[in-house]
C-alpha cells in the first residue's frame, strides 16, 4: 500500500475492534500468509482489551473469525481490483490529486467496514453489550498503557527525534512499494516531512476522545441491557464514528493530513526511477495475486 495511506488508516482504528481491522487492512501491505492468519492477530490484539474467560472467551474468538470471514466474502475482491487498477498508475506520473484519489479509494472501502457488525451472532453481541465494570476498567487500563507508548514515541521526544521516527516510518512504507531508495530520495522525504509538521498533542487529544467514546458507549450498552438488535446498531455507529468523524475540527484535521500525505507521496513518486516504478508495479501485482488466491469460491 502506498506509504502515506497506511499511516492514515492505522490512526483510525484505536478502538475495541483495532486488532481485527489492523489485521484485515494490513493484508494489503504484507502477504497471503498474513491475511490467512489475520484473525489470529486480531484475536491476540482484541484479547488484550477485553478480558474474558471460559465460554465468553470462546464466543469472542468465534466473533473474530466471523468478522474475518465477512471481510473475505464481502471486501477482499474489491482490494484485489484496487491493486490491479493501481499498477499502471505507478508506471507514470502521480500528481497530488491522483495520489489523493488513491487514498480516497481506500477510505471508501474502509467506510464499508461497519457492515461487519452484521457478521456477529447473538452470543457475541450479548457479550460485547454486557461487559462488566471490571472488564471496562481493564480496557481503560489497556488504553492507558497504549497511550503511554504513544507519548513515549511521539510526544515526550525532541523535534529531531520525532522527525527521525516519522522518516523511518515513511522510508519503511516507501521501500515496500519501490524497493531501495537513494540517499537523495531519503533526504527529499526528510525535507518534505520536516516542512509538514505533525501536531502530536492534538492527535493525542483526539485519541483520548475516541477511547472515551468507546468506553462510554460500551458502558451505556451494559447498563441498558440492550437487545442484540440495539447492540448491533450501536456498535455499528461507534465504528462509523471512528472511521468518519463528524466533529468539524476533527474532519478538518483529517482532511489536512490527507492533503499533506498526498503531496509527500507525489513528491516521492516524482523522484523515482523507471526500475523503482517497475518494482512498485510488481509489488502491487504480487499482492493482488496473493489476495486473489484467497477469494472464497463462487
Amino acid at each position: 500500500m502506498p506509504f502515506s495511506i497506511r499511516s492514515h488508516l492505522l490512526n483510525c482504528w484505536r478502538i475495541i475492534f483495532a486488532g481485527l481491522v489492523l489485521a484485515l487492512l494490513g493484508a494489503c501491505s504484507t502477504t497471503k500468509l498474513a491475511y490467512t492468519n489475520g484473525h489470529e492477530l486480531a484475536w491476540w490484539r482484541l484479547s488484550d482489551y477485553i478480558d474474558v474467560q471460559g465460554e465468553d472467551r470462546t464466543t469472542l474468538r468465534r466473533a473474530v473469525h466471523q468478522m474475518h470471514d465477512w471481510h473475505r466474502r464481502e471486501q477482499l475482491a474489491s482490494y484485489v481490483e484496487l491493486l490491479q487498477r493501481w499498477q499502471p498508475q505507478f508506471a507514470g506520473d502521480l500528481p497530488p490529486e491522483s495520489a489523493c484519489r488513491l487514498v480516497d479509494e481506500v477510505m471508501q472501502r474502509a467506510a464499508e467496514l461497519p457492515g461487519l457488525m452484521q457478521a456477529l451472532d447473538t452470543p457475541a453481541l450479548q457479550l460485547l453489550s454486557r461487559l462488566s465494570p471490571r472488564q471496562l476498567a481493564e480496557m481503560e487500563r489497556q488504553f492507558a498503557k497504549s497511550n503511554r507508548k504513544f507519548r513515549d514515541k511521539y510526544i515526550d521526544v525532541s523535534p529531531q527525534e520525532l522527525l527521525d521516527v516519522r522518516v523511518d516510518a515513511g522510508l519503511s512504507r516507501a521501500q515496500w512499494i519501490y524497493g531501495s531508495l537513494g540517499r537523495q530520495q531519503e533526504q527529499a522525504l526528510r525535507t518534505a516531512l520536516a516542512a509538514a509538521p505533525w501536531d502530536t498533542r492534538e492527535s493525542y487529544s483526539w485519541r483520548l476522545r475516541r477511547q472515551q467514546d468507546v468506553l462510554q458507549t460500551l458502558r451505556e450498552l451494559s447498563q441498558s441491557q440492550a437487545s442484540p438488535e440495539v447492540a448491533r446498531s450501536t456498535l455499528r455507529a461507534l465504528l462509523l464514528r471512528m472511521i468518519d468523524p463528524q466533529e468539524p475540527a476533527e474532519r478538518a484535521r483529517v482532511l489536512a493530513m490527507r492533503q499533506q500525505g498526498c503531496q509527500i507521496m507525489a513528491l516521492l513518486h516524482a523522484s523515482t526511477t523507471a526500475s523503482q516504478r517497475a518494482k512498485a508495479q510488481d509489488n502491487l501485482r504480487t499482492s493482488a495475486l496473493d489476495l486473489r488466491a484467497l477469494l472464497p469460491p463462487r
